[in-house]
């Protein structure tokens, strides 16, 4: 193997759609992100999940973000600093306001007698890798300016050291290690309109996914599971079996 870079960011989202937290690390395993992506928004009438990559009207979730707690449920933060637990019986007020139409809180495939089960809408990989080439890659042939990690909601986003390009393309069906943890990298990130959605300090730009579209075939980035229960952290060495 070679070393390839290390970890510069790491990020959980608490609850699916929603401005995500970044971290100084993560704990994952086979099964994912420890406190990854349990909880989610979803239109109480139809009972269907929020979308913001197909529906506009979601489009106002990455204005809000969720944190997770040492201890208790997720926390949602507002435009305007005002933070609620999922469970705060104001949060179906503020989230209405919010979106100009009543949301409820789910939560995705556990017993939780305060949550309605809701139905993913995509099965989640353990594991989101991300390179700065990458997105160094994508701004220079797409004619973009520096690109935020953000947009592709990675939850690991890897500084290389070397090497250019769509870097991770070739880790597919490959190993790659991270601190002294191998995990097997299973396929590529097939990209969605999330990555044109305007977000804190971040405008709408449509020509991120036409981009994607044009030159690496819609894919950015790869999903990865860890061979076992691993803590990730912002400095940990990368290296690729390339």
């Amino acid at each position: 193997m070679r070393k390839i870079g290390r970890v510069r960011e790491v990020w959980r989202y608490p609850v699916s759609s929603l401005g995500g937290e970044p971290l100084a690390s993560i704990t994952v395993s086979p099964e994912g992100v420890e406190g990854d992506r349990r909880f989610a928004l979803f239109d109480p009438d139809s009972g269907l999940a929020a979308a913001p990559e197909k529906e506009t009207r979601w489009r106002p979730a990455l204005f809000v973000t969720a944190s997770q707690p040492a201890t208790g449920l997720p926390v949602l933060r507002f435009a305007d600093s005002a933070e609620y637990a999922l469970d705060d019986d104001a949060l179906p007020d503020r989230l209405a306001e919010h979106f100009g139409f009543p949301v409820a809180v789910g939560i995705f495939g556990e017993e939780d007698l305060r949550f309605p089960v809701v139905s993913n809408r995509y099965k989640p990989a353990p594991l989101h890798l991300v390179t700065t080439a990458s997105l160094n890659a994508l701004a220079e042939t797409a004619r973009l300016p520096p690109l935020d990690a953000r947009r592709f909601r990675p939850s690991v986003l890897i500084e290389t050291e070397e090497g250019e390009g769509f870097l991770e393309n070739g880790w597919v069906d490959h190993v790659v290690r991270i601190g002294d943890t191998d995990m097997r990298v299973t396929e590529a990130s097939r990209r969605c309109g999330m990555t044109l959605v305007a977000q804190p300090g971040l405008s709408e730009e449509p020509d991120v996914l036409r981009g994607i579209m044009r030159h690496n075939k819609r894919n950015l980035g790869v999903y990865a599971t860890p061979a076992k229960g691993v803590t990730i952290s912002v400095g940990d060495p990368v290296y690729a079996e390339i």
